[in-house]
């Protein structure tokens, strides 16, 4: 069974699920998607996947949705998962790569948007894959996954780091007994054996730079070292500093073999070089950059290794980085979207006790955001021959500005994300008003689709192919 074709940007893609679930048109099934096409020409006529996820809330039905353009349910992959605050990502075969929840208590044990499985699905939603992060040794998995060319899938991570190991690092842990560090993780499925290897691994913890404990190898000053990351910037992140770096999104480069991410506490996206082997990874040499596992460019938020001030900030929890691919507009460059949110102060913990005590929240802090205006980046790269990215002395990466949308209306407190279509416009997802915008490029808002549930990503694909769809339902 070959799943593994890159996702987004294959126009041939669609076709297969169009041709398989044509029928379902004339079923005229309600759909939950409600379009309201404003400049109906300048729409792009594609079909549109919704995964309906949130990472505030463990209850939410883990199910994908295929519309047309017009909002009406071609097609609905059901689901054993709840919740997870991830996407799910459309594969050649048909079916569906997604993250989520299948034990609660297993996942609520981690910081935001935990979860704990990672399936690949048929055409149904019926799982034929599947990776539990209780066979990983502690991991959890949480807000995104990238299919690689090769089939493998990266995935993101929290890694449960205890005081005493913290300490070792030179990571002070405050009061917290615990902390959870951020990784990526690269698995290489089997579906016919029903088993995966892990292929290479990388961890925040490999690369920071501290100046609390000189006893430590990795003592230094981050701003003598930007390529490293400093894990206790901010000074204080209430309520959450069992968790220091929060990334959202992961995406792969196969033309570069680099990896985008981006970290929601540092309000920065960061790409790190994957031509290493997991040894170079927890290193700073080796790989197609000479750098191992350290970061190649950072952007958003100079403060955050020490050359510049907040003033300087550009990102404020920022989601969904992701390089346009191949044969888009733009191809090659950078989208992010950047929510712009502010935290409202931490609201006081719930009363009671025993049976009567409320259920506690692990995000409860998080729920609540000051109104602002969200916003869209896109942006061009200064990127060497070697893969390395240009950066002058004392100073801080910088990026040219190529494409910027926002609008009075819109704002995304929560998640959230930005893909181009092949027409040139932008598809902009609002995760928790259950929203997804088509801006064209002069910014002009030409489609609106509203949903039942969040989505974190939505995406849109061709159907114009659908007659040359191969007969992969026979296959089978």
């Amino acid at each position: 069974m070959n799943y593994r074709k890159r996702l987004t940007g294959n126009r041939w893609l669609i076709c297969l699920v169009a041709a398989l679930f044509a029928v379902q048109l004339a079923a005229q099934t309600p759909s939950p998607i409600t379009a309201t096409l404003h400049q109906p020409d300048e729409a792009y006529p594609g079909v549109l996947l919704w995964h309906q996820s949130d990472e505030l809330r463990y209850d939410v039905d883990n199910v994908t949705l295929l519309t047309d353009a017009e909002g009406n349910l071609l097609h609905q992959w059901e689901t054993n998962l709840t919740g997870g605050g991830a996407p799910a990502y459309l594969l050649s075969t048909g079916g569906i790569v997604r993250l989520g929840i299948t034990d609660k208590a297993y996942s609520r044990q981690g910081p935001v948007a935990s979860s704990d499985t990672v399936q690949i699905t048929d055409v149904s939603g019926r799982a034929i894959w599947e990776l539990r992060a209780q066979d990983l040794g502690g991991l959890l998995f949480h807000h995104d996954i990238d299919v690689m060319p090769n089939g493998n899938l990266l995935i993101c991570t929290y890694e449960p780091l205890s005081a005493e190991q913290a300490s070792e690092l030179g990571w002070d842990s405050g009061e917290s007994d615990r902390i959870w560090v951020d990784g990526v993780i690269e698995v290489r499925p089997d579906i016919d054996a029903g088993s995966h290897d892990i292929v290479w691994h990388w961890r925040v913890a490999d690369h920071i730079v501290q100046d609390r404990n000189s006893e430590a190898a990795n003592y230094g000053v981050i701003a003598e070292n930007p390529q490293r990351i400093d894990p206790h910037f901010p000074t204080n992140y209430a309520p959450m500093n069992i968790v220091r770096q929060h990334i959202n999104s992961v995406d792969y480069n196969p033309a570069l073999d680099q990896i985008l991410l981006s970290s929601f506490i540092y309000n920065e996206i960061w790409i790190i070089d994957h031509s290493t082997t997991t040894e170079e990874a927890a290193s700073s040499s080796g790989g197609r950059s000479g750098r191992g596992g350290d970061l190649l460019f950072r952007y958003g938020n100079p403060a955050a290794y020490g050359r510049g001030e907040s003033a300087d900030r550009l990102f404020l929890k920022q989601h969904d980085a992701n390089w346009i691919d191949p044969g888009l507009p733009g191809a090659g460059n950078i989208l992010v979207h950047n929510n712009n949110t502010v935290f409202k102060p931490p609201r006081p913990p719930a009363v009671g006790a025993g049976p009567n005590r409320p259920p506690q929240d692990p995000n409860r802090e998080l729920l609540e955001a000051v109104e602002g205006r969200s916003n869209v980046y896109e942006l061009i790269l200064p990127l060497q021959a070697d893969g390395n990215y240009t950066l002058e002395a004392d100073q801080p990466f910088t990026a040219e500005r190529v494409w910027f949308w926002d609008h009075e209306n819109y704002f995304a407190d929560f998640q959230g994300g930005a893909r181009r279509l092949p027409n040139g416009n932008t598809l902009v997802s609002d995760t928790t008003d259950y929203l997804v915008v088509e801006v064209n490029p002069a910014g002009d808002i030409v489609a609106e689709y509203k949903g039942v549930a969040p989505v974190f990503k939505a995406f849109k694909y061709d159907r114009a192919y659908a007659a040359e769809v191969p007969k992969a339902q026979a296959k089978r």
